[in-house]
């Protein structure tokens, strides 16, 4: 049992790398040959059916083209501390990707260093991520009409925010859900569900959750 728990950890490991050298490419896409680390067909599947990537076949020689989802750049952007392969050489070209990202984020923003590796204030929540809060809260009120205590359709929602990055519209949904300020849950009847209900969907621990409700 120990054995299978190890591996687990290390494919899901594995898998989290292959995300990130999906994230910092232009575009959030490549062939899956130009990849690194490999792209094995169990990890392509994988990482498919948890909706952290789509896959189409491309040109003439019908290649295999892999893209992070929305959902895939959701589920990085709440698992920044998820555990990669202690001993991929791989590891070392995304993180150069990483730091290359992040230096151009630094010098459009006019940023320290510092102001991201140094010490952070405790429980202190960055001015963006309330203003985002607030917005997810007023496309909440606009689509129950100004209830607290009711359903809203995320796709609802998500129209009140359009012209908002959906990574952080996601990201901001989860950590809502966390501080139980929020509640996300699928749509029981699924007869219900229309295309655009599945696009709006965000999925938690690999459920698809097309409701929002708050209460307070």
């Amino acid at each position: 049992m120990e054995n299978l728990d190890k591996d687990a950890a290390a494919a899901q490991a594995r898998r989290t790398l292959i995300l990130w050298a999906l994230l910092v490419r232009d575009g959030a896409g490549a062939l899956q040959g130009d990849l690194r680390p490999k792209v094995e067909r169990a990890d392509r599947e994988a990482l498919e059916r948890a909706g952290h990537i789509r896959t189409e076949r491309r040109g003439r020689y019908r290649q295999i083209w892999i893209e992070a989802t929305d959902a895939g750049w959701s589920w990085a952007a709440s698992n920044l501390h998820a555990p990669l392969p202690p001993a991929s050489r791989d590891g070392a070209q995304v993180l150069q990707a990483v730091l290359a990202r992040l230096a151009d984020f630094i010098r459009a923003r006019g940023l320290a260093l510092a102001e991201i590796f140094g010490p952070q204030p405790a429980g202190a929540t960055p001015p963006a991520a309330v203003d985002l809060r607030e917005r997810i809260r007023s496309a909440y009120l606009a689509a129950t009409g100004g209830h607290l205590n009711r359903r809203a359709l995320l796709r609802t929602v998500r129209e009140g925010l359009a012209g908002v990055d959906r990574a952080a519209v996601d990201a901001a949904l989860l950590q809502l859900q966390r501080e139980q300020a929020a509640i996300l849950y699928p749509l029981d009847d699924r007869a219900q569900l229309v295309a655009a209900d599945h696009e709006a969907a965000l999925l938690v621990n690999g459920e698809a959750r097309h409701i929002l409700w708050i209460d307070r």
